[in-house]
């Protein structure tokens, strides 16, 4: 989309997230002086146009209100709020930049960096939780216990906490699997499994299309799916037997996944609690074979 097409409107889809952005550097080496200014501001903290009015921009800047909205069109967006909606566009996608609510100057002005830090992560898990629905984690970990075979997957940053899943799962049974491994395609991975098994699905937002497409091959083969994900990620729940929604939105630009963490913590320790004997034994046997092997210390 270029500078000159007016994004969204009335009956249009979504802006492709960072079109604004796009927009405004395609039109940069052109803007006068004042609009530069305006420019310059946006480029470092976009997400000020979804927070912000034209007039505090225009202070924030050191230019006019009416730079602002000459800029504004420029771009080729109708109104403001036009503007506005598609960088909110870009905010609900996930992207850091878009995220980033420090204003130039304020480094350093929150009374305590780390404490906002934990209060906010206290209430992603807060938020998180109080929207689970026990029997329906009951029934997940239920599924945990008896699939034939279990198969994680999770791409960008949601591989960290697929493999730390396959991990803990690994510790308390047999057949749990990442796909895909080193040196496999995702299809090799993805081969075999039927209804008698389980794809346990972690894709967060910025989610790459190979997922999608995992998420599908695993519905074709009447596969049952569980989907750890965030807010937007409900919408795929028609592909999944179980979707637990995750908060992530803490108080950096960067998405937190503590209560994701707290959930595969929690469905783990369920599954143990559920295995029983047989859970303990395989976890005796573990620790006795790191003892022989003398791998920690």
């Amino acid at each position: 989309m270029t500078p000159k097409q007016k994004p969204g409107g009335k009956g249009r889809g979504r802006s492709t997230p960072g079109s604004f952005e796009r927009r405004v550097r395609a039109c940069y080496p052109e803007l006068p002086k004042s609009e530069r200014r305006v420019a310059d501001l946006l480029l470092n903290f976009p997400s000020h146009l979804a927070t912000h009015s034209a007039t505090e921009l225009a202070h924030m800047s050191a230019a006019s209100k009416a730079a602002v909205t000459r800029l504004i069109k420029r771009l080729g967006y109708g109104s403001f709020t036009e503007a506005r909606n598609d960088v909110r566009d870009a905010q609900a996608w996930g992207s850091p930049i878009y995220l980033d609510q420090d204003a130039p100057g304020d480094e350093g002005a929150a009374p305590s960096i780390l404490e906002t830090h934990m209060t906010a992560d206290v209430e992603v898990i807060r938020k998180t939780l109080e929207g689970l629905d026990q029997e329906h984690i009951g029934e997940l970990v239920e599924a945990l216990e008896t699939a034939e075979r279990i198969l994680v997957i999770g791409y960008r940053n949601s591989a960290l906490l697929a493999a730390y899943l396959r991990s803990q799962l690994g510790l308390l049974r047999s057949s749990v699997e990442l796909a895909p491994m080193q040196g496999e395609t995702v299809a090799e991975g993805l081969y075999g499994l039927g209804p008698r098994d389980l794809l346990f699905a972690v894709g967060f937002r910025r989610r790459v299309p190979i997922f999608l497409s995992a998420l599908e091959v695993a519905r074709r083969n009447r596969t049952r799916i569980a989907l750890l994900t965030d807010p937007t990620g409900v919408p795929l729940g028609g592909k999944a037997t179980w979707v637990i929604p995750c908060h992530c939105r803490g108080a950096s630009i960067f998405d937190t996944y503590v209560a994701a963490l707290s959930i595969i913590n929690s469905l783990v320790s369920q599954l143990a609690a559920r295995l029983g004997t047989e859970g303990r034994a395989r976890l005796r046997e573990i620790e006795r074979i790191h003892e022989a092997l003398g791998d920690l210390s």
